[in-house]
């Protein structure tokens, strides 16, 4: 995923994204946003990171030894960073989608 958000804004690590594409500094700023808009249907906010340059991506067995121990936050932030990837592994996305669903419904 390409992002020159970041580019050009070096000082930023972190910002929210509206589902029509419109970034913010604050969460608070995208939901309102989101929320007077009365044309978005999809009132989501997608929490956008700073890539790590030299990170080395963590393996599908490492995540799917956290997952049990994952909180929904935490679940939800390894399955949106696994999507955005360039190959998702189904492996990771199952077991991260299937975590969430139980915290969700507990």
């Amino acid at each position: 995923m390409s992002d020159t958000f970041f580019k050009d804004h070096p000082n930023v690590n972190e910002y929210y994204e509206t589902a029509d594409g419109h970034k913010f500094y604050t969460e608070n700023l995208a939901k309102n946003h989101a929320n007077s808009t009365k044309t978005l249907t999809n009132k989501s906010i997608s929490k956008v990171v700073r890539p790590v340059e030299g990170v080395t991506k963590e393996s599908a067995n490492d995540i799917l030894a956290k997952v049990a121990e994952m909180d929904l936050d935490t679940a939800q932030e390894y399955l949106d960073n696994e999507n955005e990837a360039d190959k998702p592994r189904k492996t990771v996305v199952d077991a991260l989608s299937k975590k969430i669903e139980e915290l969700k419904k507990s």
